[in-house]
């Protein structure tokens, strides 16, 4: 009968739940009874049982008892709480993965102490930890910057090192390193001033990610072709790069600009580079591929042909 009343002993015996934790259940709301017998006892809707059996399958499936009780308030729907629920394992797999990983790498003869480095640095971070070292870094050299903000999530996003499910001692240690790089005091302060220099107000960042798309093909061309950044074949790329960047930052191309271009070509922060580096062995790719390698032939060509005469 759908109107049968249960007495809590009644329901403990039903479903092989402990009274004493359906007293718990109760009391945290998500096993309400209703009503009491006259001695005081809890009684239940005959479709208590139906209830309990779905808080037992979602508290073995992992759900907390706060996502439980969101899905009965309809806060939240059985589907979305399973998705987080998805979420979250599939990250601590992942996070296993990655510790299995390292322990293969440290037992492949007698560990020294970069295996144990490499050890504990990947035991001691998620991997939404480790995206959290890319935000704060981000976030510090934007201090007082006016950057713009979908720009520097686009860079989170394609920055952030995503380790994958078997890493390579070498992508561990790439991590390790890359870590060390964004948590170095010295290199945020230069990153940082270099962002303010360059976010100032009359900087164009349409223009300027145009004048970058367009001297990253010219140089792949030229890469393709065999042609070193000290070839004449170069220096059209470089004078086009050098006016287009002057436009974008909103400054005559004067030689004085271009004498700004070529010093920054030859006082470049090394670490700037190698950051890109390691998130592309982070990604499975040689460290000079793609962009980076660009970005090599193209700070090369600067140097080169915008040298003093």
């Amino acid at each position: 009968m759908v109107n049968e009343r249960i007495t809590i002993g009644a329901l403990a015996r039903r479903s092989g739940v402990p009274v004493k934790t359906l007293r718990f259940y109760s009391d945290e709301g998500l096993l309400p009874p209703v009503g009491r017998t006259r001695s005081g006892y809890r009684v239940y809707a005959e479709d208590a049982v139906v209830r309990l059996d779905l808080i037992r399958t979602l508290r073995e499936a992992g759900l907390g008892l706060a996502a439980i009780k969101a899905i009965f308030a309809r806060d939240m729907t059985l589907a979305e709480a399973l998705r987080l629920r998805l979420r979250a394992i599939e990250t601590h797999i992942a996070s296993l993965q990655h510790i299995a990983a390292a322990l293969r790498a440290t037992l492949r003869s007698e560990p020294d102490q970069a295996d144990i480095r490499r050890l504990c640095t990947v035991t001691r971070l998620t991997t939404e930890e480790r995206k959290a070292v890319i935000e704060r870094f981000y976030e510090r050299v934007s201090e007082g910057v006016p950057i713009d903000d979908t720009w520097k999530r686009q860079m989170m996003q394609a920055s952030t090192p995503t380790l994958p499910e078997v890493p390579t001692p070498e992508q561990l240690d790439a991590w390790i390193e890359l870590a060390e790089i964004v948590q170095d005091e010295d290199f945020i302060q230069k990153m940082r001033a270099a962002a303010a220099e360059t976010w100032d107000s009359g900087f164009d960042l349409a223009a300027h990610q145009r004048v970058s798309q367009e001297a990253n093909a010219a140089a792949r061309e030229l890469i393709d072709r065999g042609v070193p950044p000290t070839d004449a074949a170069a220096r059209p790329v470089v004078e086009r790069m050098a006016a287009g960047l002057a436009a974008a930052m909103g400054k005559p191309d004067t030689p004085a600009w271009r004498a700004t271009l070529h010093e920054k070509s030859r006082g470049h922060d090394p670490r700037a580079s190698r950051y890109w580096e390691l998130v592309a062995i982070l990604k499975g790719q040689p460290p000079q591929s793609g962009a980076n390698e660009e970005w090599h032939w193209l700070n090369a060509a600067v140097a080169h042909h915008l040298a003093p005469a």
